[in-house]
C-alpha cells in the first residue's frame, strides 16, 4: 500500500466515523410522532437526488442541497441529517454507486448539515413562531456557506486522494461551477421555507422550478463538454492534413496550459489556453495543400496567403459565444510585443496574455520540429532562440515561464 492509498483509507475511516456519530446522535432525536413527516421529505429528497449533474472531475452536484437547506431552517438540524442521511443511502442503493460512495455520501451530509445548524443556531433569532425573511437572511447567508465550503472540500479531498490528483486542481477545475450551481439553488431554499411555513403541501409548487434548474445546468456542461469535443476534432482535422505538424496543436495546448499554471492563472483560464493551443492553426483548412504542404521556404506571396489563417480560424470560430476570450487568442497569437506581428500589429499588453502566453508554445514547438526545408532545433537552441528575442517578439515574463517549465521537464528530479 502506497502513502496515498493510506492517506485515502485514513481520511475516508475519518470522515465516515464521524459523520456516521452525528447520524447516530440525530436518530436518537427522532420524534416517532413525525414518522409520516420524515418519510415525506425522506421520498422528495430521493426524487431531487437521482439524477445528480457530473461536474469536470468525477465530482457530482444535485438539487438536495436546497432542500437539506431549506429542511434545517425548518425543521432543525436532527430532522435535516436524518432525511438527507437516509435519503442519500436510499438514492445510492437505486442508483447502485457503491458501498464506499454509499457510506461516505451519508457520513458527509451529516457532517456538512451539522456544520451549518451550529452556525444557525447561533445567528438565528430565537422566536421561530413566524419565519420573517429579512430576520433570516443573514444567519441564512452564513449557513448556506457553511454547507457548501464543507460539502465541497470534504468531496474535493476524497476524489484528490482516490484518483491521485493535487487537491487544488481538483478545487481550481469545480469550484466555479460548483459556486455556481449551489449558490443559484440557495434562494430556492428560502422559498421551499416561505411556501411550506404558510402551507405544507403547497412546497410541491417548488419541484417544476427545481427540475428547470436542474435540467438548465445540466445542458449548460453539455454544451462546454461538446463544445470542447468539437474543437478537439476540427484541430485533429487540420493536423492530418499536414504530416510534418501532426500533433502539433496538442503540444502547443499542452505548453500553453503548463505556462498558464506556472503564471498561477485561473483554471478558466487555462482550460481555454488548452482549447485555443488545440485550434490555433484552424484556419489553415482554407489553405491550399500546394502551399501548406511545400518542401521549401513560401514564396512573399504564399507566405501571405498562410497569414492569413488566424482571421480565418477566429471567423470559423465566432459562433462559440461561451469562448470568445479563446476566440481572441486564435485571432492574435502571431502578435510580437514589439508591434510587428500579425494581423493587426497589436504592441505589448495590448496583445491579450493568452495569445502572448500562445506565441511562446507555438514558437517553441516550431523550432524543434523539423519541415522539410530545414532540421529541427534541439530544445536548448530553441529555449536560447526564446531569450534572444525576448522583448521583442515574446512577453519577457512567458519566456520566463516557460523556461521554468522547461527546466522541471528536463530535470523532473529536482524540486
Amino acid at each position: 500500500m502506497d502513502v496515498q492509498d493510506l492517506k485515502f483509507r485514513v481520511y475516508f475511516l475519518v470522515v465516515v466515523l464521524a459523520g456516521l456519530l452525528i447520524l447516530l446522535i440525530s436518530l436518537i432525536n427522532i420524534d416517532l410522532n413525525m414518522w409520516y413527516v420524515y418519510i415525506f421529505w425522506i421520498l422528495v429528497f430521493m426524487i431531487i437526488d437521482i439524477r445528480p449533474i457530473s461536474l469536470d472531475i468525477k465530482g457530482q452536484v444535485s438539487l438536495s442541497f436546497a432542500l437539506s437547506l431549506a429542511l434545517l431552517l425548518i425543521h432543525g438540524t436532527w430532522f435535516c441529517i436524518v432525511v438527507s442521511s437516509v435519503g442519500s443511502v436510499l438514492t445510492d442503493i437505486l442508483g447502485k454507486r457503491g458501498w464506499q460512495k454509499n457510506i461516505f455520501n451519508c457520513s458527509q451530509y451529516s457532517i456538512s448539515i451539522f456544520a451549518a445548524g451550529t452556525i444557525y443556531s447561533k445567528l438565528s433569532p430565537q422566536t421561530k413562531e413566524i419565519f420573517v425573511i429579512n430576520e433570516h437572511i443573514i444567519p441564512f447567508v452564513f449557513t448556506a456557506f457553511t454547507d457548501i465550503v464543507f460539502n465541497f472540500l470534504l468531496v474535493a479531498i476524497i476524489v484528490a486522494l482516490s484518483y491521485k490528483i493535487p487537491l487544488f486542481s481538483v478545487i481550481k477545475k469545480d469550484l466555479g461551477m460548483v459556486a455556481l450551481f449551489l449558490f443559484s439553488l440557495a434562494p430556492m431554499s428560502l422559498l421551499i421555507v416561505v411556501l411550506y411555513t404558510n402551507e405544507p403541501w403547497s412546497v410541491i409548487l417548488i419541484l417544476p422550478p427545481l427540475a428547470l434548474a436542474h435540467n438548465g445546468f445540466e445542458n449548460y456542461l453539455k454544451l462546454r463538454k461538446q463544445a470542447r469535443t468539437t474543437i478537439e476534432l476540427l484541430a485533429d482535422v487540420v493536423d492530418r492534413r499536414d504530416t510534418y505538424t501532426a500533433s502539433h496543436s496538442s503540444r502547443v495546448a499542452d505548453y500553453a496550459e503548463k505556462i498558464a499554471t506556472e503564471m498561477g492563472l485561473p483554471y478558466e483560464q487555462v482550460e481555454k489556453l488548452g482549447m485555443a493551443g488545440r485550434v490555433h492553426d484552424l484556419g489553415k483548412v482554407a489553405v491550399d495543400d500546394s502551399i501548406l504542404q511545400k518542401n521549401e521556404r513560401l514564396s512573399d506571396k504564399e507566405f501571405k496567403l498562410m497569414r492569413t489563417h488566424s482571421e480565418t480560424g477566429y471567423n470559423i470560430l465566432s459562433p462559440l459565444d461561451m469562448y470568445k476570450d479563446l476566440l481572441s487568442y486564435v485571432l492574435y497569437h502571431h502578435e510580437r510585443i514589439d508591434g510587428k506581428g500579425y494581423p493587426q500589429g497589436l504592441i505589448g499588453n495590448h496583445i491579450p496574455l493568452g495569445a502572448r502566453i500562445l506565441a511562446v508554445a507555438d514558437s517553441y514547438d516550431a523550432m524543434t520540429s523539423s519541415r522539410p526545408y530545414r532540421s529541427a532545433m534541439s530544445e536548448e537552441e530553441a529555449v536560447q532562440e526564446l531569450i534572444q528575442n525576448s522583448g521583442k517578439q515574446f512577453d519577457p515574463e512567458i519566456v520566463a515561464a516557460f523556461i521554468s517549465v522547461w527546466e522541471k521537464k528536463s530535470r523532473p528530479g529536482e524540486k
